[in-house]
């Protein structure tokens, strides 16, 4: 399926076509038994098994309608939205039935219907299509978002003035929505595109297009490439590019990119880390000699300084997916001088990955590329979203390359999206301990601070009643501060030393969630009860800080006990775990995992991505948080929300995702008056915000 599926609307209608080895199509069905009805209506099988031979007829419809969403621009929204209409007249182009919102997008292009001529040999099956438009025809503009650059989607285009009203509009439109991406063809951010997936399950992914599908590897490379010099043309025009490739199929991408970029007229010079071009992977060897059939400025091996110190932005396309392990040679000479220009101020693109990341772990090599956008193809992949890769990769851009969505496995990774936040609302019966009674475990004299703070983020996230419970000598500072907190004092002292106590308290049964640890202190005394009160009641609680301290070493006298989240930093994960904190923090998301199956918990794993992992297995990533977080009191705070919600009656593992994004989004809305950082006070009084449209009105208790 390589051919051009759509062309531009220059005032005449346009047209379509794609073919469809019919061998690889019957191949696939064969493999993937469910994907007959998946793509295709009960009246498209019927009709088509009424035939001679009917993997014919299938395989001319799926080339149909994957024409279909390509000419309108919007992608296979839903397969079976596109039907061929089973009734064929005589003579003349059959009739096209779209449904739902693939006919919603086809109205507003102008489309009033599809015809479509079916052919198939016994080798290959094609459809050839027209579009029958209203009187005005069919425009550019409502297929590229009304960019006036030709051909550009909006995604790519430059920050000026125009973007940034957009952008705050999306902002202002409810948190978590993020503004000019969800029209556009090809690009998507990871909100769009949430799914990501390993470069194993990539190359399965492109092993399946390519022989099950049909569509050859070199048009799936070009299609990358496209991304890529899309990018490039629409967010710096004209800047003299460089593009620097290694030898694998990243570096093939680079080149096809290459000559997009000098057949459009941008300036670009390409150079090659090998030594001729034997040394090149087949299709990066294809690309090369296009490149230099076509006059692109290449140079392999040796390179003029003077293309380092003149460029004005670099892409980087070294390594892919498939590299792990340090950089060596050549490539890490190259990245050392990539590095070098960004940190002149050059712009860096990353090419699928930046050079260095694992892909995979999201670890990061010594001298790794420090991208400030990467562009990625079919969907994240894993290493890109979770800490150190995440930090290295800039600006994620998803570029959709043309591989079927119904080959996807699993996901190995989610990006909590606003769509996945759904918070219980007040039901008209509830009185305040229905609505969530909350108790907090937390604060000594050094740190009473980070009691308020939990207790307030709880009441704010809708919470109806909160109880503090904290040492007797820490308590003098708190009174004047607490209006509509409890306070229960416990002890004398400044040591939190009587269990019996609170395991009173949080006996009651109409206790919803506690919140154990922030500013607790780290008296021995006090990780003793600590450990007493978790392991002897069953409430569900938020673990945090001095809380979790008291298990240091001790991960596995957590399993069993139900219905905890743990919200470590990196330090915290791995004095819980008995780690090196250099260990921990090279690899986020597997500390993460490796914490939820020692401790049978949902873990938490703060950082500049957050990492959120179910002993199941299922692990989430919430990626917007702001640096402006890094402050004194955030966690406390983060703490105090996932305590919120579970007393509302949220799942561990859906308070624990839900709390990191409401976090995340009210940190986004502090930064923009905050650049330098946002106090918790403040942060806390910001939640509201972020919440009211996520809010789910909920039955009376007594119809449940």
């Amino acid at each position: 399926m390589d051919g051009p599926a759509a062309a531009r609307p220059t005032g005449r209608a346009p047209v379509g076509l794609d073919l469809i080895e019919v061998a690889r199509f019957e191949k696939a069905l064969q493999r993937h038994p469910w994907l007959e009805q998946r793509v295709f209506t009960p009246g498209e099988i019927a009709y088509c098994r009424a035939k001679g031979k009917p993997v014919l007829h299938l395989a001319a419809r799926f080339a149909a309608k994957e024409a279909i969403g390509k000419l309108l621009g919007t992608g296979i929204v839903s397969w079976q939205e596109i039907e061929i209409l089973a009734d064929l007249p005589e003579r003349g182009p059959a009739q096209v039935k779209l449904t739902g919102r693939t006919a919603e997008a086809a109205a507003t292009l102008g489309v009033e219907g599809l015809e479509v001529s079916l052919s198939h040999v016994d080798s290959v099956a094609g459809a050839c299509l027209a579009v029958v438009a209203r009187p005005w025809g069919l425009v550019p503009e409502p297929l590229w978002g009304g960019s006036e650059m030709d051909g550009i989607p909006d995604i790519f285009r430059t920050g000026e003035p125009d973007d940034l009203e957009e952008a705050l509009a999306g902002i202002a439109g409810g948190p978590g929505e993020h503004a000019g991406v969800a029209h556009l063809i090809g690009a998507a951010t990871i909100f769009d595109s949430p799914a990501a997936f390993t470069p194993i399950q990539m190359r399965e992914l492109d092993r399946g297009t390519i022989e099950d599908i049909g569509v050859p590897g070199p048009v799936l490379m070009e299609r990358a490439a496209l991304g890529v010099s899309t990018l490039v043309r629409a967010r710096f025009p004209g800047r003299h590019t460089l593009v620097v490739c290694g030898r694998g199929n990243n570096g093939g991408d680079g080149l096809a990119a290459a000559r997009q970029l000098h057949l459009a007229g941008h300036p670009v010079a390409c150079i090659v880390a090998a030594t001729s071009p034997a040394e090149l992977s087949a299709d990066a060897a294809l690309n090369y000699a296009a490149a230099e059939k076509a006059g692109v400025n290449l140079r392999i091996n040796a390179v003029p300084d003077y293309l380092w110190d003149e460029t004005e932005l670099v892409l980087d396309c070294l390594l892919g997916t498939g590299a792990t392990g340090e950089l060596k040679g050549r490539v890490a000479e190259w990245a050392a001088k990539v590095n070098e220009a960004g940190a002149r101020g050059v712009p860096i693109v990353a090419v699928d990955v930046p050079s260095g990341v694992d892909a995979t772990t999201g670890s990061i090599a010594t001298g790794c590329v420090a991208a400030d956008i990467t562009v990625t193809f079919h969907a994240a992949k894993t290493g890109l979203l979770v800490p150190p890769g995440s930090e290295a990769t800039g600006e994620l851009v998803v570029w959709d390359i043309g591989i079927p969505g119904f080959l996807e496995p699993e996901p190995d990774l989610w990006v909590v999206t606003d769509d996945d936040v759904n918070i219980p609302g007040r039901r008209v019966d509830d009185h305040k301990y229905r609505a969530g009674y909350v108790a907090v475990l937390a604060g000594s004299k050094a740190y009473p601070g980070a009691a308020w703070l939990a207790s307030q983020a709880a009441y704010r996230t809708g919470a109806g009643y909160v109880r503090l419970l904290m040492p007797a000598g820490a308590a003098d500072p708190m009174r004047s501060r607490l209006v509509e907190t409890v306070l229960e004092e416990i002890g004398d002292g400044d040591v939190l030393d009587d269990a019996g106590r609170v395991l009173g308290v949080i006996g009651d049964g109409r206790l919803g969630a506690l919140v154990c640890g922030p500013g607790l202190g780290r008296d021995p005394a006090t990780a003793a009860t600590v450990r007493q009160v978790i392991l002897q009641s069953a409430v569900p609680c938020v673990l945090d800080a001095d809380g979790l301290f008291a298990f240091s070493g001790q991960a596995g006298a957590l399993q069993g006990r139900p219905g905890l989240v743990l919200t470590p930093h990196v330090g915290e994960l791995a004095a819980l775990l008995g780690e090196q904190v250099a260990d921990v923090a090279k690899e986020h998301l597997a500390a993460a995992r490796r914490a939820a199956a020692a401790t049978g918990q949902v873990v938490l794993l703060k950082g500049s991505s957050t990492v959120i992992a179910d002993p199941s297995g299922e692990t989430r990533a919430v990626v917007q948080g702001p640096p402006q977080l890094a402050s004194a009191g955030t966690g406390d705070v983060l703490a105090g929300i996932i305590g919120a919600l579970l007393a509302k009656g949220m799942a561990p593992f859906e308070a624990a995702y839900a709390g990191a994004w409401l976090h995340a989004e009210a940190g986004m809305l502090g930064a923009q008056t905050d650049p330098q950082g946002v106090l918790a006070g403040d942060l806390v009084e910001l939640i509201p915000a972020v919440a009211a449209g996520r809010i789910y009105e909920r039955r009376p208790s007594w119809t449940s």
